[in-house]
């Protein structure tokens, strides 16, 4: 018997074969109808298996309705292009068409998984940074731009400004990545400015929308949204959340000279600084990450080391796969938790570098 994953379970489909627990004992019939996502959340992670023999009708059946996403091949995918896009930007005649099909990307990745799509930001490879950064903010600019209620034409044009809002500082942003120094005169004056050549090199790439061009223009300016500013967003409004996570992907990120700030607590100095002037925008950030972001890692009450990989019902009570005993000793295969049962509860955060394990990411998340 094989274990099964959240893609051998279609809802509202009848399954191709009788499904068993790992003692053997029959769960559910060949034919049986699953109607809620909750049910077959719950039948996975109480571990669910079936015999799938090659060739058989319901091998064929099971791999006929496997979905080919996975989040996280599709974030190298979007990467690799997006790094050729803005470092080739001048030469690229269609520059402006490239990026809007990879927002649809985004927007595809965002809403599919964002549990996996927040964890990718913490836990893919930032060796790449100045390019994976823009990705950030464009992910979470699509995340939490649907928490607020924008259409999805909003939602776009606010992630095509997030993809292309450095796109005058890509050079640069790559020298400060190793830099301990303060910046000089000269490149402090290139950071101020690169908004405004950012709008020059979109509007040559044949950039006309408002409010793309004003989000990549203000991104770095602070104005305060006023009322229905949220409600009915323009490029002011855009611009305003694109800085506001700008900042935040800026703290959550390890640099030479510093390492990361865990995402809680980015957040709330974030709030306490922003709370007045786009407090609303914030609020919405904590609300979406929760007390431990996807691909966070944390220490259980057990003593087990985990890393979080869905958010919970509430803020403190993520999903989360423990990867090593209280013992120290690494699982064979990572064991489910749910931290809102008192015995699985969370203790503390572990930082990023206290943790040597090598993460299947797609075995993790189930792909």
């Amino acid at each position: 018997m094989q274990r099964l994953t959240s893609r051998h379970i279609r809802l509202n489909q009848p399954l191709p074969f009788d499904t068993y627990d790992s003692q053997g004992n029959l769960l559910l019939c060949k034919g049986y109808v699953v109607d809620r996502h909750t049910q077959i959340e719950t039948l996975i992670e109480r571990g669910l298996f079936a015999v799938l023999e090659e060739d058989s009708p319901s091998s064929a059946s099971a791999e006929s309705t496997a979905p080919e996403f996975n989040p996280f091949w599709l974030w190298d995918d979007i990467l690799s292009k997006l790094l050729y896009l803005l470092k080739y930007a001048a030469k690229e005649e269609l520059f402006s068409d490239k990026i809007c099909a990879l927002s649809h990307v985004v927007l595809n990745l965002a809403d599919t998984d964002p549990d996996a799509a927040l964890a990718a930001i913490l836990l893919k490879d930032a060796s790449r940074y100045p390019y994976a950064h823009s990705l950030h903010v464009a992910i979470l600019a699509a995340i939490i731009s649907r928490r607020l209620g924008w259409s999805d034409p909003i939602r776009l044009e606010v992630i095509h400004a997030a993809l292309t809002m450095n796109v005058a500082m890509i050079e640069l942003q790559t020298a400060l990545l190793f830099q301990r120094e303060p910046l000089t005169e000269e490149q402090r004056f290139e950071v101020n400015l690169h908004p405004k050549k950012g709008v020059q090199i979109l509007s040559l790439k044949s950039v006309s929308n408002p409010e793309w061009l004003d989000a990549v223009r203000l991104h770095h300016e602070r104005l305060p949204l006023v009322d229905g500013m949220i409600a009915h967003p323009d490029g002011r409004s855009l611009s305003q959340l694109i800085r506001v996570l700008d900042i935040f992907c800026a703290k959550i990120s390890p640099r030479a000279y510093r390492q990361a700030m865990q995402p809680p607590v980015a957040a709330r100095e974030i709030f306490v600084q922003e709370r007045e002037a786009c407090g609303t925008l914030v609020e919405a950030l904590i609300k979406e990450i929760g007390l431990y972001m996807p691909g966070s890692f944390v220490r259980l009450v057990n003593d087990e080391t985990a890393v979080v990989v869905k958010r919970g019902a509430a803020l403190n009570t993520p999903r989360v796969a423990s990867l090593t005993r209280a013992d120290g000793m690494p699982f064979l295969e990572a064991a489910k938790r749910d931290t809102a049962r008192p015995e699985f509860a969370i203790k503390s955060v572990v930082p990023r570098e206290k943790v040597i394990h090598t993460l299947n990411l797609s075995r993790l998340w189930g792909y």
